[in-house]
């Protein structure tokens, strides 16, 4: 026997004695991980024992029942998304978004719009009696929650607005058409801003929460805002208080109205309002209640300061300048 026969004999020894093939599992079989490609080409190197020379075993493809939804035998619709999205899409496995049905709310303007308004009102507020004191609260002596003002007496934080319009600027339909109103924010012991304006109506605020959850009081119902959490409420026409349930959070008002013409003033008391038709226009001041804290770490408060002008706008920018007088 030469050399080269002894090598072939002891080789098919060790192929067929010392080693011991696993056998695969059946095609489509749950333990049969072929099929996918890489597992393809791995066939390429383990034919069976009667397979020709290049011959490779064909494995069978996977079945699922894709209920219409897709046909990727890799993954896809079976395990999210639908319409051939093998990674999510519209759907997951057999759940389906739920169809919203509400009816679209009417924010047409109730005045005739018109484009390129030449008037504008601008001008300061001011307070008129002595700068207010810091307050004892629950968190520690703190500034006035809703009387901020300025050591030259400028008061930030006054809703300004004009309720009533014949022709006005156009509006989005479906956002504030102003950049300011719609949100408040929890700090500390008070709600700021102590004011705040939405408009057109309906409309909604958005509460947010700080470290410390609380329970909201948002006129006569109540829920719940979590640490750092949202809270997004529908505010109906007219004045809606919010503060706590326990009355140890500083409130604030909210004014729903139905006008694209409004402005709170800023640090140093100013506002300005633009796009306006040349008339007389009754432009109102809106200061929030001036609280007051109690020894339980409670709030109240006295009422509202209200100051109206009339103002005539023609093709130029009208000033206006207010003091509110102290209470």
């Amino acid at each position: 026997m030469s050399v080269r026969a002894a090598i072939v004999i002891a080789i098919g020894a060790i192929a067929c004695g010392a080693t011991q093939r696993v056998p695969l599992a059946p095609p489509g079989d749950d333990k049969d991980d072929g099929a996918g490609e890489l597992a393809h080409a791995a066939l390429k190197f383990q034919t069976s024992e009667d397979a020709e020379p290049g011959f490779v075993e064909q494995r069978a493809t996977r079945s699922y029942d894709y209920d219409g939804y897709g046909g990727d035998p890799y993954g896809g619709d079976p395990y999210g998304g639908f319409g051939g999205d093998p990674y999510g899409g519209s759907g997951y496995a057999n759940w389906r978004p739920p169809q919203w049905s509400y009816n679209v709310p009417n924010r047409m303007p109730r005045y005739t719009v018109s484009v390129g308004l030449p008037g504008a009102i601008e001008g300061t507020v001011t307070w008129n009696g002595q700068l207010p004191a810091k307050v004892s609260s629950a968190c520690g002596p703190i500034d006035n929650p809703t009387l901020r003002v300025t050591k030259d007496k400028a008061v930030r934080g006054v809703i300004v607005y004009i309720e009533k319009v014949t022709v006005g600027r156009s509006t989005p339909y479906y956002s504030k058409p102003a950049s300011v109103g719609g949100m408040l924010a929890k700090r500390g012991c008070a709600l700021v801003p102590a004011a705040q304006i939405v408009a057109p109506l309906p409309a909604s605020v958005s509460i947010n929460g700080d470290a410390t959850r609380t329970k909201l009081r948002i006129g006569k119902a109540t829920q719940d805002l979590q640490e750092g959490g949202l809270v997004q409420v529908e505010v109906k026409a007219g004045v809606t208080k919010i503060d706590s349930e326990d009355g140890k959070l500083a409130a604030a008002w909210v004014l729903g109205l139905e006008t694209p013409y409004y402005a709170i003033t800023d640090d140093d008391g100013r506002f300005r309002l633009d796009e306006l038709s040349p008339g007389t226009y009754e432009l109102t001041f809106w200061q929030p209640p001036i609280a007051s804290a109690n020894r339980d770490g409670t709030w109240t408060y006295g009422s509202p300061i209200v100051v109206r002008r009339s103002v005539k706008v023609d093709n130029k920018t009208a000033r206006v300048s207010v003091s509110l007088p102290a209470r």
